[in-house]
């Protein structure tokens, strides 16, 4: 028996950006788009009507897309945002990201690019464009205050090591291969380390590792 399609929302305020998206994502048999959205408020009414597995949320529409994203969290809260934008301003990025995005991506990745992160997201996984990782990177790096010791002192020796792997964009699989360890037991320490940090996913947790200036050793 065949896995559910991952259900996805588009939004967008460019008609034409949704039909193209909409086009390509038609043809992949595992995902479903059950609804487009012109403006913040109607992806967040969609969100919360549909329940989708993954918005695509565009960054500049009426009603912004940052607000949209934080409001879906609350209309849908298994839903998983990914942030699409053509512009590389760092404090929007790390703004969406602070807001609920689980994945950044700019407008110009393929197709197969964009349908890929879509089933990496629906999966729990964050994808940061490279360009979109740099510019978090600087962001952090330019912020006056930067996370106390005490919630870093919290993590066991382990938990370090895989706060610090994250940050450099490794997946669980890699981080089982550098560390000698199982995937299920990385994401046994992810989900504990992200409890002890008050975080709510991988993407949070890069950016508070560089926030705190960790650096794998």
């Amino acid at each position: 028996m065949n896995a559910s399609p991952i259900r996805v929302v588009i939004a967008d305020d460019h008609v034409l950006v949704r039909q193209g998206i909409r086009a390509f994502l038609d043809t992949q048999a595992d995902l479903a788009i059950v609804a487009e959205a012109e403006d913040a408020d109607s992806a967040v009414s969609a969100c919360a009507a549909h329940k989708p597995d993954v918005a695509l949320i565009d960054l500049v529409m009426p009603g912004g897309g940052i607000a949209a994203i934080r409001e879906i969290r609350t209309a849908s809260p298994a839903t998983k945002s990914i942030l699409l934008t053509s512009f590389d301003d760092a404090r929007d990025i790390l703004a969406a990201v602070q807001a609920g995005a689980l994945s950044c991506l700019l407008k110009d990745i393929d197709a197969d690019g964009l349908a890929d992160a879509i089933r990496k997201t629906a999966q729990g996984e964050a994808v940061l464009h490279p360009r979109v990782a740099g510019y978090l990177v600087d962001a952090v790096r330019q912020g006056k205050s930067a996370p106390g010791g005490e919630a870093i002192a919290s993590l066991s020796e382990r938990e370090r090591e895989v706060l610090a792997l994250i940050a450099e964009g490794s997946s669980n699989q890699r981080i089982a291969d550098q560390l000698g360890i199982s995937e299920k037991t990385v994401k046994t320490h992810v989900g504990n380390m992200l409890a002890k940090l008050g975080l709510g996913d991988r993407t949070q947790a890069a950016v508070f590792a560089w926030k705190s200036g960790m650096k794998k050793s």
